[in-house]
């Protein structure tokens, strides 16, 4: 049994490079200061060579990146679990949300910041997952939410995918947002609630358009 607590036998069965990723993220979780775990570490760990880490994936901030994106697609079919369930669209959303913080807060932070930062080692792989897996998810959850009387039926998807960019782009124009994400939990939390309420408790007639009417 090595150091993360796996049984060598059982990780002999697996794919080097998975088993390395999987390693990276334990070894993450355990560390205090995960700036410390080498990839010298992460080969112990694993137990395979150092070179075998570097033939596999090139540098440190490399392997960062796969256990990153392990984790993203790991949170995408959580997501499509939840969204593909019997559950009501309130306990989707509730679910969608509890999940991917739960998520988060057991993720290292670097791999988290590196997610949402969207830095451009992983900023491409991001984008086209959401276009073709992400996308099509939140346009089924809008759907289901006007048919549930939660979302306004006049909301265009269009336009509601465009809202989703917008708020994608934000978060990754504020870095500091990643980079100590748990202690701004507070901040996170409201703006989570602007995201799906706005900040306008009564309907005000923006464009004039009821008085033109």
């Amino acid at each position: 049994m090595n150091k993360t607590g796996r049984k060598l036998s059982a990780a002999g069965r697996r794919p080097k490079r998975e088993l390395i990723i999987e390693t990276t993220v334990e070894l993450f979780r355990q560390a205090h200061d995960v700036r410390k775990v080498s990839i010298g570490d992460i080969a112990q760990a694993a137990s395979v060579s150092p070179t075998t880490v570097y033939n596999q994936f090139g540098s440190r901030d490399a392997l960062i990146g796969e256990a990153a994106r392990s984790l993203i697609l790991d949170t995408v079919a959580f997501a499509r679990g939840v969204l593909k369930s019997d559950l009501p669209f309130a306990r989707k959303l509730t679910g969608l949300i509890s999940g991917k913080i739960s998520r988060a807060s057991q993720a290292p932070d670097e791999v988290v910041a590196k997610i949402i930062s969207q830095d451009r080692d992983i900023a491409p792989f991001i984008e086209e997952l959401f276009r073709r897996e992400v996308k099509p998810l939140w346009i089924e959850l809008l759907e289901e939410g006007k048919r549930q009387g939660y979302i306004d039926a006049s909301v265009d998807p269009d336009a509601f995918t465009v809202y989703l960019d917008v708020l994608r782009a934000g978060y990754a124009a504020l870095p500091e947002l990643a980079r100590d994400w748990k202690s701004n939990m507070d901040l996170i939390e409201q703006l989570t609630r602007l995201t799906f309420y706005g900040f306008l408790t009564k309907e005000i007639d923006l464009f004039g358009k009821k008085e033109s009417a």
